[in-house]
């Protein structure tokens, strides 16, 4: 019920957030199991003020395999539908979607597809075939995985870091920049998934001051 009531608040919180022009599509959880093949996936947040509409721009996620340059994934193409203004939607293997129906969030905007990425492949978020935001670094192999802080992106649920409403295209090699741990067991279910379908923080000078305490008091309530 808790995480009902946080979705249907984070919705008004993003009514809030005039200061942020157009969309803006941006890379916001990512898990890559920590045990056998399953779960992976990633969610992308409309972290701006418009509404995208998928029919005019296309969605898409694009793979750059051990060190290679970013390739579109064919069956990660989203080109119908329409995501709201601080909404989430979630592209992954199916016991990801599974999670969503179980946690109450069935409402979320789910594509099922089995990536088979590691935490050595980087991801490119296309729209309307502009690269918006990317995860890794493209081009550069780093072993098992990109890693910084303890956070990595080998067998770990991370998630988008408070503050954080733009996409990255020149992409990174310390993951702690922009993203935190949330699980260091993903394979283990439901908590390995926690806060998958539900759209993060906005940036705090961007919320009435009602609103972000509301906003702060429920993600901290969901983690527990």
């Amino acid at each position: 019920m808790s995480r009902l009531i946080g979705r249907l608040v984070m919705g008004a919180v993003a009514c809030l957030m005039h200061d942020m022009t157009s969309a803006a599509l941006i890379f916001s959880q990512y898990v890559e199991t920590n045990s056998g093949s399953n779960p992976k996936g990633i969610e992308v947040w409309n972290s701006g003020s418009s509404a995208v509409d998928f029919t005019t721009q296309n969605l898409q996620i694009g793979q750059g395999t051990n060190g290679a340059a970013l390739a579109p994934i064919t069956a990660t193409l989203v080109d119908t539908g329409v995501l709201d203004a601080g909404d989430v939607l979630v592209i992954g293997t199916s016991d990801i979607g599974t999670y969503l129906t179980g946690q109450g969030l069935g409402d979320v905007r789910y594509v099922s597809y089995g990536f088979s990425f590691n935490g050595n492949d980087s991801l490119g978020l296309y729209l309307g075939g502009n690269l918006v935001d990317v995860f890794g670094d493209p081009g550069n192999d780093p072993g098992s995985g990109w890693s910084g802080n303890g956070v990595s992106t080998a067998n770990q649920n991370i998630g988008l870091r408070d503050g954080i409403t733009t996409g990255d295209i020149a992409g990174w090699t310390n993951p702690s920049i922009r993203f935190e741990t949330l699980s260091t067991t993903p394979a283990s279910l439901p908590g390995g998934l926690v806060d998958f379908g539900i759209a993060p923080v906005p940036e705090p000078s961007l919320l009435g001051l009602s609103g972000l305490a509301v906003a702060i008091a429920l993600r901290q309530l969901r983690r527990r």
